[in-house]
């Protein structure tokens, strides 16, 4: 019988099983985001790529821009 240890690092969103005689550890359960979301250090980095001439990220930072000014306003 293999004797396992379960551990959280960040309060229970993601949980690793870990098996007690080898050491391995394995994902049992992580957090699922939505397809949109960006972690802090990706929306920052998209800012930069912005910032630095891409167009595409420009247009659509514009437009988040302005749905989150007006659902502000609300």
């Amino acid at each position: 019988m293999t004797d396992k240890i379960y551990e959280s690092p960040d309060g229970g969103l993601t949980v690793y099983e870990r098996d007690t005689k080898t050491g391995e550890r394995i994902c049992i359960e992580r957090e699922v985001k939505p397809d949109w979301h960006l972690e802090d250090h990706e929306f920052h980095d998209c800012m930069i790529y912005a910032t630095e001439g891409n167009k595409t990220l420009q247009k659509l930072m514009s437009k988040m821009k302005m749905t989150y000014n007006l659902l502000k306003e609300d």
